[in-house]
């Protein structure tokens, strides 16, 4: 009994010094921050113009090998569900944009692939480690966010979409 009071103990005071462990910010149940950004194919895509719609936002790069594995998924994603109001917006967050073309253009997914080389998105979007998703409902309110992407990923992303679709 001693050394399971001892282990709580110690598990309790790392989480009390570093309190970010415990308290890590998230944008769940706030307004999901607007942007402007350029996609693939020369356009402007602007998030507030999705309004109305169920949107997947997923901020990778290339250098991130979870990426290469969750753009095919969310792609199937896309095309299942893209006609009952899913909106999925690829976001590469890489500095060498020839390179984020180049990958982006190998994966050859559906959805809109957009290029951010700036520091300013990621930090409205408290972005922690690549890739990161974030599922928007209709009104504009981040609902869900995943970090990093592993086997069973994917399903859970269905279940959000599909409550969210039904909203």
């Amino acid at each position: 009994m001693g050394r399971v009071l001892l282990a709580g103990g110690l598990i309790m005071g790392a989480v009390l010094a570093f309190p970010s462990i415990a308290a890590a910010p998230t944008l769940v149940g706030k307004p999901a921050p607007d942007f402007v950004l350029k996609a693939m194919d020369g356009k402007n895509l602007r998030m507030s113009e999705f309004r109305g719609q169920v949107v997947m936002v997923n901020f990778w790069a290339r250098w991130a090998g979870d990426s290469r594995q969750e753009m095919p998924a969310l792609d199937r994603i896309n095309t299942t569900y893209n006609r009952a109001g899913l909106v999925v917006l690829g976001v590469s967050v890489d500095e060498d944009l020839d390179r984020a073309r180049e990958f982006a253009g190998a994966m050859k997914v559906s959805y809109p692939i957009m290029f951010d080389t700036g520091a300013d998105l990621g930090r409205d979007y408290l972005l922690q480690k690549m890739p990161m998703t974030i599922l928007v409902d209709r009104a504009g309110v981040v609902r869900f966010v995943n970090v990093g992407f592993k086997r069973g990923d994917e399903s859970a992303y269905l279940d959000h979409i599909r409550e969210l679709l039904r909203e």
